[in-house]
């Protein structure tokens, strides 16, 4: 449909897929000379903050699991006693825009440590410009990154492996952005565990998380977190618990990753002598790549998997070891501590 992509328009397309959930039937395979039956179960789970925040009629500052608002976003014990919205655990976490997400909240608090507001008002404005050019010019120096420079009609260059190489080089990043190295890393295990794709230990992650927070707020109190932040670290053991799967299975990156095969059908495998004609061929040619039979024949890609760290392995089920688990935790209070003197 060509129309713009507003409130109403989301939630009358998402009533459309959902009538379409209902309405499928189970499936007959014969195998072995045995009738299966197969039932299909949909998540609603790769969908952006935009959309759950349409579905749900909440502000995007705004929590859409609690309602909590930016100002009420550092207090932690009143946002664990607050009510919840159950049912929107169902769109997952986003696991894949979380790096940029965590990534963008670190750059913008170190943009504002000069002045220590969440605002930038009239008399900071020069001081938060100043501090922004002098970060973007120590990751262009010490990282080889472009940070936060708008490109035209194409967002910003913060995108994932500029997030990923963030969080990997957590010294480097603390240098360049004065920001807590303990906090960056604690961050990046807590990305880390979530886009594996293993079982995680929701206990072991829920204090994790909890506790991250709370280095978050002891921090840096004049900042309020970011509901896309705060999703995570306040929600993130809850959506899990209602995950059926691995939350790093249920990510939108299958679908981020038919973006470039979407551009190069368009341009080689389409007519272009209508817009008609050519979302036709497009969507024909979708359906044909996506055809289990097709695709199996696909040469398979080698994907690279990343080692993670010991810390972040005490958070997954076949890694956990309580013993480990506890002393890796003592050790990050103890260097939490010394760093706060530090600050």
């Amino acid at each position: 449909m060509f129309m713009k992509e507003t409130i109403e328009n989301t939630k009358l397309e998402v009533e459309d897929i959902e009538q379409q959930i209902r309405e499928l039937s189970n499936t007959h395979v014969l195998f072995d000379e045995e009738q299966l039956e197969v039932k299909n179960t949909l998540i609603f789970s790769m969908v952006d903050g935009k959309v759950c925040n349409s579905i749900t009629g909440t502000s995007s500052q705004n929590c859409y699991i609690c309602g909590c608002k930016p100002t009420e976003m550092n207090n932690i014990e009143a946002i664990k006693s607050r009510p919840v919205i159950k049912e929107n655990y169902r769109y997952g976490l986003s696991t894949l825009h979380a790096w940029i997400r965590f990534f963008e909240y670190f750059i913008h608090l170190s943009y504002k440590l000069e002045f220590k507001t969440w605002q930038v008002k009239a008399e900071n404005r020069d001081q938060y410009n100043a501090r922004k050019k002098l970060v973007q010019n120590k990751f262009r120096a010490e990282m080889g990154l472009l940070v936060d420079i708008v490109l035209q009609g194409h967002g910003t260059t913060n995108d994932g492996n500029t997030a990923r190489k963030f969080f990997k080089n957590a010294e480097t990043s603390s240098l360049c952005t004065g920001i807590d190295v303990n906090l960056i890393k604690r961050c990046g295990n807590i990305l880390s565990t979530i886009a594996s794709g293993y079982t995680i230990n929701i206990e072991a992650f829920e204090k994790y998380c909890i506790n991250t927070a709370k280095v978050f707020v002891s921090l840096y109190p004049w900042y309020y977190m970011p509901a896309s932040v705060h999703k995570i670290l306040l929600h993130g053991a809850d959506v899990i618990r209602y995950s059926p799967l691995p939350i790093g299975n249920l990510s939108e990156e299958a679908q981020e990753s038919r973006n470039k095969d979407y551009k190069m059908y368009r341009e080689h495998h389409t007519r272009k002598n209508s817009r008609l004609n050519t979302n036709e061929d497009l969507l024909h040619i979708l359906l044909i790549s996506t055809d289990p039979y097709i695709s199996s024949l696909n040469r398979q890609t080698n994907y690279y998997s990343k080692e993670l760290t010991m810390e972040a392995r005490t958070l997954l089920i076949q890694h956990n070891d309580d013993a480990e688990y506890s002393k890796i935790e003592e050790d990050m209070e103890l260097n939490h501590s010394l760093s706060e003197l530090n600050f």
